[in-house]
């Protein structure tokens, strides 16, 4: 994993230097041009009219192709960029896919049902939300993907607050704070640790400077999620709601603990830190073996199951299952994933590599660097020249290493710990990415938990504690003079 970011950083530096000249060709005013009719587009488009988001980015899209053309670029630089890029990603897409067929397998492997089954009987519903949190965490903490964490664990706790009859942009905000919290102190999380690299720190310095926040956050978060579990008013397990699903689960599935060995593979491969790939496809295939054994279904449904999606109308058509368990359970799937998440990451990355080519993102971070004078100033240019590159680009990984490449000397130069640049660039891509309704984070998560962006980002209190403390803790050192 090292190699491979290694690799990328020396690509992304190459790309710096290729770039200088184009620095001076492009004027500010046009390199923020696209970035502007982006924000019109969205607003108006999606947020308004309700225009699929694809559609509006492929739009915003050509309106930077336009403006590549008008300083003389070819199509076909452009191009090749842009597949350099998709290159770069494919990794990242082959994990997506990855999780669709990991999805639709554990829901035939009864996997998640089963999780769901054991919430509905053990968890108050009163705490639903405070251990979706801290639940989701930990199991993100052993994989190292946020991503997987809630497509997992995540898409089982939907289930069980949907059962309670919590509101479930609630519950996604739970699952989402525990994916983060875990992602950004994972060893073995990509973010982690190429945050780390783009910073020249050990990932454990890295993890380190980012404690205060991260556990400040974690308590807030906790706090409340105890406290909107007790002003909310759910279903409790006596309702017969809870009880047509308990009913209608036993009545589909034979319940053992042979059926949690597909999240034990998940676990241990994620600890191990072998390949998400590899570790998601041998889940999957194992859950195909868990549907087989323990409740003799056929294999076709399974293997129809990862490619697209589990289905109740894969069992016996002499049932009537309720809609809430259809809603629980029909999900998943290869072909969902690269109709959705996958096919709206190629779209952002086509936006991100034009406007990397015509050389927009390093003029725009050349005029920031020129006005800034304080350290606080400076740490906080930081973070926003992150959340910014992440936000028009869809790429945390093109962002942190940019930004890690413009600003490292520069904290060097100035005596700031470098820790601080990597917390500020984690910061700026962790905790603000998935909050973003276009952004590709925001709509994969959009997509695994089917509540929208806009819905559950309030209810995200860990991000929005962590994105408020940032701020906050570095104000602090600085008038205690740690740097």
């Amino acid at each position: 994993m090292h190699a491979y970011y290694l690799y990328f950083s020396q690509m992304n530096s190459d790309n710096l230097i290729d770039q200088e000249s184009k620095v001076n060709e492009i004027s500010l005013g046009l390199a923020i041009v696209p970035m502007l009719i982006m924000g019109v587009l969205v607003g108006v488009l999606h947020l308004w009219m309700g225009v699929n988001l694809k559609f509006v980015l492929l739009l915003s899209t050509i309106g930077v192709g336009v403006t590549a053309y008008f300083l003389k670029y070819k199509l076909k630089t452009l191009i090749d960029d842009f597949a350099e890029n998709i290159r770069k990603a494919f990794p990242v897409i082959l994990i997506l896919i990855s999780i669709g067929g990991i999805v639709g397998s554990w829901m035939y492997s009864g996997t998640v049902p089963y999780l769901i089954y054991l919430g509905l009987q053990v968890i108050d519903s009163s705490f639903v939300l405070v251990t979706a949190f801290i639940v989701t965490a930990l199991v993100s903490v052993f994989t190292g993907t946020s991503y997987g964490s809630a497509a997992t664990s995540g898409v089982a706790f939907m289930g069980i607050g949907y059962s309670f009859g919590i509101p479930l942009e609630m519950v996604a905000g739970a699952v989402l704070s525990g994916a983060v919290l875990g992602d950004k102190v994972s060893p073995v999380s990509d973010t982690t640790n190429i945050c780390a690299l783009a910073s020249e720190i050990t990932v454990y310095e890295h993890i380190k400077g980012m404690l205060p926040n991260v556990i400040i956050s974690a308590v807030i978060a906790i706090s409340g999620f105890l406290i909107l579990g007790m002003t909310i008013t759910p279903l409790d397990g006596a309702n017969p709601e809870v009880n047509n699903i308990l009913t209608q689960l036993d009545s589909i599935y034979s319940f053992n603990l042979f059926m949690l060995l597909p999240a034990a593979v998940v676990l241990i491969g994620g600890f191990k830190g072998y390949s998400p790939v590899i570790v998601m496809t041998a889940s999957s295939l194992s859950a195909l073996l868990v549907g087989m054994i323990s409740h003799w279904f056929p294999f076709v449904d399974g293997a129809q199951s990862m490619i697209s999606g589990f289905s109740t109308e894969m069992l016996s058509s002499e049932m009537v299952y309720s809609k809430t368990l259809t809603t629980l359970l029909n999900r998943g799937g290869f072909e969902g994933m690269m109709s959705g998440a996958v096919l709206y990451t190629i779209l952002a990355i086509g936006f991100g590599s034009f406007m990397q080519t015509i050389g927009a993102f390093d003029r725009i971070m050349q005029a920031l660097f020129t006005l800034v004078k304080s350290t606080f100033g400076f740490i906080v240019t930081t973070f926003f020249s992150g959340a910014t590159l992440n936000a028009v680009s869809g790429s945390g990984t093109f962002s942190i290493l940019t930004v890690g490449q413009l600003f490292r000397k520069s904290y060097n130069d100035r005596k700031i710990p470098r820790t601080v640049l990597s917390r500020s660039m984690e910061n700026s891509m962790t905790l603000l990415e998935s909050l973003l309704p276009w952004h590709v984070t925001g709509v994969y998560m959009a997509y695994t938990l089917d509540v929208s962006t806009l819905s559950y980002a309030p209810f995200a209190l860990f991000n929005i504690a962590g994105i408020a403390l940032f701020f906050v803790l570095t104000k602090l050192d600085i008038r205690r003079k740690k740097y």
